[in-house]
Order: structure tokens, then C-alpha cells, then sequence
């Protein structure tokens, strides 16, 4: 069936939209990855003062080159968006750690760190609201919600999740997460030996948050999905070491 004039002229506007997303949201895009930057400075001990200014400054690079790299995935509606362009921010401090010859395991390190003193320093009130609203019943409407439109797989480069009822014991309510917008852009990217230890991220957000969080595998790590499991006024575990994680082991 041919689309009459008024269709094709919404649909070139919203392809025109999708394709400048990041682009329109690149100085907000900047200033959010400048944050990230103060803890990137505290964890690069191994460095002195001028070598650290110096990764900054190609950090900042790196992510202002891939930011019309990101493929669009539902803009600010879909909480994927916020999770793809903050592993750009890792990646791009990735990149010159690489160039100067760090290993991927050390990397791995500073990164989760790096997330640490990000998440701990969040204003509390943040993460008592995003505590309370998760574990509402908003909140477990609007992520079933959610998650019933990524199985719709709109957008190829995002993710497809499932949700899992809680079994009145163990968790309140789960998150198989079966295809990772994440693991495809770092795929995409030459990144994919990273994606393990990007995934440690989670363990120190949902602490800080004082979340139950638990996880036995992750796609990262081989495994046909990451199994979240969320227990209210439960407590997520450190990620580091990665070693005595149950997901990790999937990897050795």
C-alpha cells in the first residue's frame, strides 16, 4: 500500500529526528560526560598529574566522536538510551587507556571505580526516590511496560527484555534481559572484551541505591541473558573482584 504525501512527510521527519537525536543532545551529552570525568581523575593513580590532563583531554575526544556513532533506540522514553550513551562515556575513557598500554583486566579496574565514586556521590534523595519508585507499583508498571515494547524489537541496535515475577520469597521481581543494546555497540565498536567488567557497573549503582541485586549470568559473559533479581531492602554484593562472582565464572 503507497503512503499518501502526508505519511511519507511524517515519516522523513521522524527518520531527520531520529538520525540528529544525539547530535541535538550533544552539549547536555558533553556536560553529563564532564561529570564522569571527576572520578575518572581520582581512580588514575598509576599516573602523574600532565598524564592524567592529557587522557582527560582524548577522553573528551573520543566521546565527542562517537556520539553520531550511537544508533537511536527510542530516545529519552526508553531507559536503554540513558544505559548507551553512558557506555560511550566508558569507552571513551577506554580508548586512550588503551594507547597507553593498559591491559584489559587493569582497565577493567579503573572502570568499576570509576562507577563507584560515581553512584556513591549521586545526592541521596535521588537514590531514595529511584528506591521507593522501582518497588512501587508505578514503578512495576511502567518497567513491565517497558518491557513489553522491547519485545516489539523496534529498534535492532536496542535491547529485548522479559520480565519475571517475583516467587514471594527470594526476589520481588526479575529482569531477563535477552538481547543487550550494550554488547552491541561495543561489538560494533572493536570493544568486546570489555563488556564483562562494563557489566560490573550494575553492582555498585543498585548498592549505592541500596537495592537487592543479584545475578548469576550475564550475556557479557557468554551466557544466553543477564538474570537480574531484585529483592526490596536486600543489598547488592561489591563487583570487585569479578572472580568471585557467579557470572564471571562463565568467563575464565
Amino acid at each position: 500500500m503507497k503512503m499518501n504525501t502526508e505519511e511519507k512527510t511524517g515519516t522523513k521527519m521522524r527518520q531527520h529526528k531520529n538520525e540528529n537525536y544525539y547530535l541535538d543532545m550533544k552539549p547536555k551529552l558533553m556536560k553529563d560526560f564532564g561529570k564522569m570525568l571527576t572520578p575518572t581523575r581520582k581512580v588514575l593513580k598509576q599516573f602523574d598529574r600532565s598524564k592524567i590532563d592529557y587522557i582527560v583531554e582524548e577522553s573528551r575526544r573520543e566521546y565527542e566522536a562517537l556520539i553520531p556513532q550511537l544508533p537511536y533506540i527510542g530516545g529519552k522514553e526508553v531507559s536503554g538510551t540513558f544505559n548507551l550513551t553512558g557506555s560511550a562515556q566508558i569507552l571513551a575513557i577506554i580508548r586512550p587507556l588503551e594507547r597507553e598500554g593498559m591491559e584489559v583486566h587493569e582497565t577493567g579496574k579503573i572502570a568499576y571505580e570509576m562507577f563507584e565514586i560515581y553512584f556513591e556521590s549521586m545526592p541521596g534523595i535521588k537514590k531514595w526516590f529511584a528506591r521507593k519508585f522501582m518497588f512501587s507499583k508505578s514503578g512495576i508498571k511502567k518497567m513491565k511496560r517497558q518491557t513489553e515494547k522491547t519485545q516489539l524489537r523496534e529498534y535492532p541496535a536496542g535491547w529485548v527484555n522479559e520480565f519475571v515475577e517475583g516467587d514471594g520469597a527470594n526476589f520481588d521481581f526479575g529482569l531477563d534481559i535477552v538481547e543487550c543494546g550494550i554488547c552491541k555497540f561495543y561489538k560494533e565498536q572493536g570493544a568486546e572484551e570489555y563488556i564483562p567488567y562494563l557489566c560490573l557497573g550494575d553492582y555498585p549503582q543498585f548498592r549505592a541505591f541500596g537495592i537487592g541485586m543479584k545475578r548469576t549470568q550475564t550475556i557479557g559473559n557468554g551466557a544466553q541473558k543477564c538474570d537480574f533479581r531484585f529483592k526490596k531492602g536486600g543489598k547488592a554484593s561489591r563487583g570487585w573482584p569479578p572472580d568471585n562472582l557467579e557470572e564471571f565464572k562463565q568467563n575464565p
